[in-house]
């Protein structure tokens, strides 16, 4: 095949025009499976393990949403756990592992509202 008349045949068949008939068309399936999260609102929860904490304060100093806390002796505490939106950044950097954040089930965002 002349590359000037009709291009590289191997691109054509790997990047097929939109519209065209080799374009793979959209099958529907992503949005059925997202629609049963539609109004959903994602709950977390934020275990300590006090064993391994060193009580470095690096979880409560970061955190974004101010879920975390340093008590009088110097251990981190929850204090806001539905405020916690699951980023992670308190067990991503926590050097001793002693965080895990876990999603619970999920639940009505209506049913939060009353």
């Amino acid at each position: 095949m002349d590359r000037k008349a009709g291009g590289n045949l191997e691109e054509k068949e790997l990047n097929p025009a939109p519209g065209s008939e080799g374009a793979a068309a959209p099958s529907g399936k992503e949005a059925v499976e997202e629609a049963p999260n539609e109004g959903l609102k994602k709950e977390y929860v934020i275990d300590i393990f006090r064993d391994w904490c060193k009580g470095c304060g690096i979880c409560a100093e970061f955190c974004p949403k101010k879920c975390l806390r340093m008590n009088a002796a110097g251990e981190p505490e929850v204090i806001n756990a539905k405020g916690c939106t699951g980023c992670g950044w308190c067990e991503l950097h926590c050097p001793d592992f002693a965080i895990c954040v876990r999603e619970l089930a999920a639940k009505k965002a209506a049913e939060e509202a009353d």
